[in-house]
């Protein structure tokens, strides 16, 4: 019988790393060590950074991806795109030229970067939740129908916190194990 709910399984927004929008890519590393420090062996370490914005509201997250990249400097400035484009050259074309030459530089060039870029010019915007009722078999088909590493939690259309991948794939192995879930 599927009983279980999402909110058994969701891992509080107080107990997920969170930055502003407005921080940079190091304060928002450094929430991430902060968060990790807080979690108990039974959960996973984090993989994504939540992000907030004036009013406390989640509008996006970092991922390990998206600051990777953005710590990776462009090639063309936007004004070098922005000229590029008034040529008449299509923006599919402009932009196999601004990834065509890899980084050369060092880990400390591309490090240095982490202090410039604002976590707002990095995050991935996120509009995906599922409430903290829904069964957690809807759950699991939500996120492989979307290949998502995790999905917001709602309550009353408000977020209260977040559903990992980790902690569904551990969830589902206990009990096709013949372990029960933990509670």
């Amino acid at each position: 019988m599927d009983t279980r709910r999402v909110k058994e399984l969701m891992l509080p927004l107080e107990q997920y790393a969170t930055t502003p929008c407005e921080s940079t890519i190091r304060d928002a590393l450094v929430a991430l060590s902060k968060a990790q420090l807080g979690l108990t062996n039974d959960r996973h370490h984090h993989r994504a950074i939540l992000v907030l914005d004036d009013n406390g509201v989640v509008i996006g997250k970092l991922t390990h991806w998206s600051i990777l990249k953005s710590l990776l400097p462009q090639m063309l400035s936007e004004h070098d795109q922005d000229a590029l484009a008034r040529t008449g050259l299509s923006p599919e074309f402009i932009e196999s030229l601004a990834q065509r030459h890899p980084f050369r530089g060092s880990l400390e060039q591309m490090s240095a970067l982490a202090d410039r870029v604002r976590v707002c010019e990095a995050m991935v915007p996120v509009d995906e939740s599922i409430d903290e009722d829904a069964r957690m078999s809807f759950a699991i088909s939500k996120m492989v129908e979307q290949h998502m590493q995790s999905i917001l939690v709602t309550r009353a259309g408000a977020v209260v916190g977040i559903l990992r991948l980790s902690d569904v794939f551990e969830e589902v192995a206990d009990v096709v194990r013949g372990r029960t879930p933990a509670q």
